[in-house]
């Protein structure tokens, strides 16, 4: 019966596709009918996506009968939708587009196999059509529609839920590209991620006056061919632009889907002395409170040293700051009226949304050519012959000879103070705060990379899933107004970082992956995982999630060396590693 549903969706006339006589779809009884026979073991809502555990996402068999693959999965999940390419062929584009010259709909496509099978594993087998196929408005030059939508506040009803192994999305929207739609052209713009992210989407975002992530990549225009199926969640914000294609009219049609429990849309965290070292560090000798604070050295037995607090500006101690016996954190939402909200909201939407967060211009001119004058006075501190070479499985993008580094606590003492400064620097307290919890410290210290051409890729590592409750550090949690983490790695840039040359690349979104990071396959970083590579200044100061957020690097390809200096650091919660006791 369940082929029967399918193929009636399908409807023909004469030998060809009629795309204007409603569908043929069965109804809502006869689908929970369907859903009972199919899926006897399971208890509404009859939802056949739970996830392959027979082997590895690496060796999963390639899909068969329509099912969705492992990277759709993935992707689907971290960044709220798929672009299903060359659908519709050209007999049946043409018969679209004529309906459409003849003031009609395809009503059809709403029925499409392909778009019902993706409905099926998405919704479940007792969907039901919320919205009719309908041709999306073109909007003209001086025309302008904010994108609508995220996650926040949540609306049971269109949410998107992962919990154990199963996914439940109450709400899918399609949109079917009846003609091209190239780069540039206008037309759909989506924010993903957005469709599991518990920050109200800001005002600022939605309507494009902030451009924080477009400069980073992040506001998609999709490219689609004619004959692609976009599917995206309902809680996913989109909206659109004005049509600039110069070849033709946009023609996009979009329908709805929602789950069977959905209503219709016409109702609403040690020290560094720990461990036997009896002395300081010679490399941290005459620093100040504050960077003995970050590095643990201020803690007692009993409680951690004062917090230290930072407005972004300048960072100061206030014994007043928390209750006795508890922990510093900030939020966006504070319950205490009186408390000075130190929390860009801003950069915490960006932050709970990608993962990462790129701050402009942290370093001056002064201090970028004081570390890199440094770095070239010790290069030969670096052994380029022997560095490791990193794991970068069969992505000719990652493909690279090694990533050779020069230690900080390797240097001179005259040659310290720039790298000395980056420590407890208050733009890097100030948000570290919050990220991390106050008594955070530091965990690995003064890293510089300084990749050659054809060298430093790195594969893909880190994910919000699978969690694994022995190492928090490699999750990521958001309660009330908090959000939680065990570690964020800090990157300090002292050369232009674009397109061209490479380096860090992140997935936006993946520290809410509920399904496992798929294979790091040959055309990597590519599909559905889609991997992001922010394009980043001299002078910028990069945070990211060491393990809840999925990164790595694409080989360096330019004549000037990547130059980087890399920190870890670690929430109160984490016991430091035993390899730093060696710091020296």
């Amino acid at each position: 019966m369940k082929d029967h549903l399918v193929e009636s969706a399908q409807p023909s006339h004469g030998g060809e596709l009629n795309m204007e006589t409603p569908p043929a779809t069965p109804t809502y009884q006869e689908r929970l009918q369907v859903a009972q026979e199919v899926w006897p073991h399971l208890k509404p809502p009859w939802h056949p996506h739970l996830p392959e555990q027979e082997h590895p996402v690496s060796e999963a068999p390639a899909p068969a009968d329509g099912k969705m693959s492992p990277e759709e999965k993935y992707g689907f999940d971290v960044q709220g939708y798929l672009i299903v390419r060359g659908v519709l062929n050209e007999t049946k584009l043409e018969v679209c587009n004529r309906l459409v010259d003849q003031g009609s709909v395809p009503e059809a496509l709403s029925a499409h196999r392909v778009l019902v099978r993706y409905i099926e594993q998405l919704c479940g087998l007792a969907y039901r059509v919320d919205k009719p196929i309908s041709m999306v408005k073109q909007l003209g030059p001086d025309e302008l529609r904010p994108m609508t939508g995220g996650n926040e506040p949540r609306n049971p009803s269109r949410g998107y839920f992962h919990q154990g192994s199963s996914r439940y999305c109450q709400g899918v929207r399609a949109v079917w590209a009846l003609t091209d739609v190239p780069t540039g052209a206008g037309g759909m713009t989506l924010l993903p991620g957005s469709h599991t992210v518990n920050i109200p989407v800001p005002d600022c975002v939605l309507s494009g006056e902030d451009t924080y992530l477009e400069s980073l990549g992040m506001c998609l225009q999709p490219e689609l061919r004619a004959g692609d199926l976009l599917i995206h969640a309902s809680t996913l914000a989109y909206g659109l632009r004005s049509w600039r294609h110069q070849d033709g009219p946009q023609r996009l049609a979009a329908c709805e889907f929602v789950s069977v429990f959905a209503r219709p849309s016409d109702f609403s965290s040690d020290s560094l002395n720990e461990g036997g070292r009896d002395e300081e560090p010679p490399w941290i000798e005459g620093l100040g409170p504050e960077e003995r604070t970050v590095l643990g050295l201020l803690d007692t037995a009993d409680d951690p040293a004062t917090p230290l607090l930072s407005d972004g500006s300048r960072t100061w101690f206030d014994p007043h700051a928390c209750s006795p016996g508890r922990l510093y954190h900030p939020g966006v939402y504070d319950n205490e009226p009186k408390s000075t909200k130190v929390v860009d909201p801003l950069e915490f939407f960006y932050w709970e949304l990608t993962g990462f967060l790129v701050v402009r211009n942290v370093m001056d001119q002064d201090w970028l050519e004081a570390a890199n004058a440094v770095i070239d006075a010790n290069i030969h501190l670096v052994d380029y012959t022997a560095a490791a070479k990193i794991e970068v499985g069969g992505s000719h993008r990652m493909r690279g000879t090694s990533r050779p580094g020069l230690s900080v606590v390797d240097l001179p003492a005259k040659d310290r103070a720039p790298f000395q400064k980056m420590l407890a620097h208050p733009a890097l307290v100030h948000r570290l705060n919050w990220m991390l919890g106050g008594h955070f410290r530091t965990e690995g210290i003064g890293s510089v990379i300084t990749t050659r051409d054809g060298g430093g890729g790195q594969i893909l590592h880190g994910n919000g899933d699978p969690i694994y409750p022995n190492i928090n550090w490699w999750s990521y949690l958001y309660r009330n107004g908090r959000c939680y983490t065990g570690q964020v790695n800090v990157t300090w840039q002292l050369h232009d970082v674009t397109d061209r040359e490479g380096g860090f690349v992140v997935v936006p979104g993946s520290h809410h992956a509920r399904y496992p990071l798929p294979s790091n396959d040959p055309g990597d970083p590519a599909g559905h995982k889609r991997v992001l590579h922010p394009r980043m200044q001299a002078g910028d100061l990069l945070f990211f999630m060491g393990g809840a957020t999925c990164h790595g690097a694409w080989a360096w390809h330019s004549d000037v060396d990547r130059r980087c200096v890399l920190n870890a650091y670690w929430s109160k919660d984490m016991a430091r590693m035993a390899w730093i006791n060696g710091l020296e």
